[in-house]
């Protein structure tokens, strides 16, 4: 075991900082090469091999502008290309062959196991490697005592190209969500030119086949309140599995690597890959020494640093102009599932109305409480041209408002607890759905239904999936994908 996978365990954390996956053993025994000084960023073989995969073609982003992703570490965008295969060859072998209990193995991974042990070209290729590994960890070994698997590195910069390229929605993915019952045989027809809005996922489009992205999107855009709190579920089931380790590749019946169906032939493709990748950075290296300059040895890492630099520039002022241009709504939807106690119940609740706008979907709804006990509810409403473009997109009589009904009662929530609160909820919020049927009432209504509750009687809750939302939702991807004529 090497000294940096040694460090890992000591820090204790041993989950991927991605998938929020527990690391395998022969994750830690193989962490990733980073060549950046102080950085050791690791994260599972599943993640690599989508990683690996995402850089095999060009990518859409959300706007429809293409972009290549680079082998580059997702944590301080080293140069991971020279070394990454060999991290997914050594991984992949001590998967099998680390396991000393053959019971344990199907008959299809025993022949995997006693393939790779009596291949004398994988032996030799997953010698090298270990060879290289070492080689690479002792000339680090200064770096290696701070290592620490990141334990946070979701940001705007770091989901370029985080799509997996996947097909078809599971039935599970539909069939699980009782919200779903009157929308689940819509025509897939009507998907196919559905391009996925990825910024309505919160970064669990990872976790998700392209097939799948297009369905949330769908219903997340449909302008229609119950499809919106179905789709707000699935996320939250998509967020439940990838803490579990079930991603887009576990649900995939053929290897990431071209067309290989077997473990073996994606063994092979990984050697072949890694050849060829030290191959080209071999002949760079000789092209470079050829010049006879020292000072030119550090030009090339000076201008891919730069490339680096600006690709991760422009990409994020990409993204921040189109979030500008078309912003989301103040109260995104969100699902929770929380416990009826007869001790009391996590949240507390207010009534409110809702003005009948459309931008009453990017207000901020505040509650406080006075040292008397007076409570109180203020909104405050945001301010933008991008806002108000798509609150006035589709209206007769553009105003800045988008009336689309007259005024109704609602709900509120007033407080929080620390189970609320876990789950993201917020004072201000709508309670918009429970159970996975819209609700309508007070909020005594809703305090009495929740007592009626046999105690420890999981509940579910929709928020924000109303009306305005969902209007914002529909007009806010009108604007962003103008039909061409």
């Amino acid at each position: 075991m090497s000294s940096a996978s040694a460090s890992a365990e000591e820090e204790g954390d041993d989950c991927c900082p991605l998938c929020s996956t527990e690391l395998e053993p022969y994750d830690t025994e193989h962490p990733t090469q980073c060549p950046s000084k102080h950085c050791h960023f690791n994260f599972c073989l599943n993640c690599i091999e989508q990683f690996i995969q995402s850089t095999s073609s060009t990518q859409e982003a959300s706007d429809g502008n293409a972009f290549h992703v680079f082998l580059h570490c997702p944590n301080c965008r080293s140069n991971l290309g020279p070394s990454i295969r060999d991290t997914v060859l050594l991984r992949k072998v001590d998967k099998y062959l680390k396991i000393d209990d053959d019971v344990r193995l199907s008959a299809s991974e025993l022949r995997v196991k006693h393939s790779l042990e009596n291949d004398a070209d994988i032996t030799l290729a997953v010698e090298e490697a270990r060879s290289r590994e070492n080689d690479f960890f002792r000339d680090h070994a200064d770096d290696t005592a701070s290592f620490v698997t990141q334990g946070s590195i979701w940001s705007l910069g770091s989901m370029e190209g985080y799509e997996a390229d996947l097909s078809g929605v599971p039935k599970s993915f539909i069939s699980r969500h009782h919200s779903l019952h009157d929308g689940a045989n819509d025509k897939e027809g009507a998907l196919v030119n559905m391009r996925p809005d990825t910024t309505l996922m919160n970064g669990l489009e990872f976790f998700m086949t392209d097939s799948e992205q297009r369905f949330v999107t769908s219903y997340l855009v449909s302008g229609d309140a119950s499809k919106l709190a179905a789709a707000t579920e699935m996320l939250h089931y998509v967020s439940a599995l990838s803490r579990q380790g079930i991603t887009p590749n576990s649900k995939r019946s053929k290897s990431f690597y071209g067309n290989t169906n077997s473990m073996m032939g994606s063994i092979r493709e990984v050697i072949r890959e890694g050849n060829e990748a030290r191959r080209m950075e071999q002949e760079g290296g000789a092209r470079t020494n050829s010049a006879g300059v020292l000072a030119e040895m550090f030009v090339p890492l000076a201008k891919e640093k730069r490339r680096n630099r600006e690709q991760m520039n422009l990409e994020l002022k990409k993204q921040f102009e189109y979030m500008s241009k078309f912003p989301l709504p103040l109260r995104m939807p969100k699902y929770a599932e929380l416990t009826a106690h007869k001790r009391g119940f996590s949240l507390t609740f207010r009534d409110d109305t809702w003005d009948g706008t459309v931008l009453d979907a990017f207000c901020k709804i505040s509650v406080t409480k006075s040292l008397l006990g007076h409570v109180s509810v203020t909104k405050q409403h945001g301010q933008s041209r991008g806002i108000r473009s798509i609150v006035d997109v589709g209206s007769s009589k553009p105003n800045g408002r988008g009336q689309i009904d007259t005024s109704r009662p609602r709900v509120i929530v007033a407080s929080i607890s620390a189970e609320g609160g876990q789950q993201g909820i917020m004072i201000g919020d709508v309670v918009s759905h429970i159970n996975g049927s819209q609700f309508y009432g007070s909020a005594s209504d809703l305090v009495q239904n929740i007592n009626s509750r046999s105690d420890g009687e999981l509940l579910t809750f929709a928020f924000n999936a109303d009306a305005a939302v969902a209007e914002a939702l529909r007009r806010r991807w009108m604007l962003s994908n103008p039909k061409k004529k």
